[in-house]
């Protein structure tokens, strides 16, 4: 049975390759390898306009193959990221592209810009401000016997990590998944505004590189996760790619 991952040594935390060294390779074995490589990662990574998969771009010399990545944003999709609370975006205004299935968001704002994802989904681009941290949202009316405003409702405005409303929960009898509640709230969804529900890792980089040594001819061993400098810290793992 074909081996389909090979152990990881990280260099860097934030790195931009992967490399894997095979000793003795020559350059055109490397070159053939480092291109299936990315073949295989561009067709595996998740896809909305390929800008990051068209990133992607092989890495070979003699003793050695890998992938070089353009964007960070490769690597948090690869290794996945913990459910985060997004505060910088406190008082900005965000663009978000929607998807659009029905066609309601395009009738509702014609002007809209429009686009068609690599995986085929229509998405609308609108924009949405997230208020300053601890801003409060306040409701006034006209008493109409005193002329008065009166105060309706206080509740917090839309800023990170203000209380929101919760959309997704677990359905009820007879549709409840095994082991759930019916009608609890619904895991990723904990009713947090501008809340990032986090990435699942997805080891498409390390699957291509060791599928790619496979079908080259070569023995998958451990990859290298690092940066422009991996060379010298290769060399200090004991490693030679000459």
């Amino acid at each position: 049975m074909p081996q389909v991952e090979v152990p990881e040594v990280h260099l860097v935390p934030i790195p931009d390759r992967m490399i894997m060294i095979e000793k003795g390779m020559s350059a055109g074995v490397a070159r053939a390898a480092a291109r299936e490589a990315v073949r295989q990662a561009r067709r595996r990574m998740p896809k909305l306009s390929g800008g990051a998969a068209r990133g992607l771009q092989p890495l070979y010399g003699k003793g050695y193959f890998g992938i070089q990545w353009s964007t960070p944003v490769v690597w948090y999709q690869d290794h996945g990221t913990k459910p985060f609370t997004m505060r910088s975006l406190a008082g900005k205004v965000i663009p978000m592209w929607i998807d659009d299935p029905t066609g309601q968001e395009r009738r509702d704002n014609p002007k809209s810009k429009v686009r068609t994802t690599e995986s085929g989904k229509v998405q609308v681009l609108i924009f949405r401000r997230a208020a300053l941290i601890g801003a409060r949202k306040k409701t006034y009316r006209r008493d109409p016997a005193t002329g008065l405003r009166v105060l309706v409702s206080d509740k917090p405005a839309s800023y990170p990590g203000a209380p929101g409303r919760i959309s997704r929960r677990e359905a009820a009898r007879p549709w409840t998944r095994a082991g759930k509640r019916p009608g609890a709230i619904h895991p990723g969804n904990i009713g947090v505004r501008w809340r990032h529900p986090g990435l699942k890792p997805r080891s498409f980089l390390n699957t291509s590189m060791t599928q790619a040594a496979q079908k080259t001819g070569l023995l998958a061993n451990r990859v290298y996760v690092a940066d422009k400098g991996w060379r010298n810290y290769i060399r200090l793992h004991g490693e030679e790619f000459r």
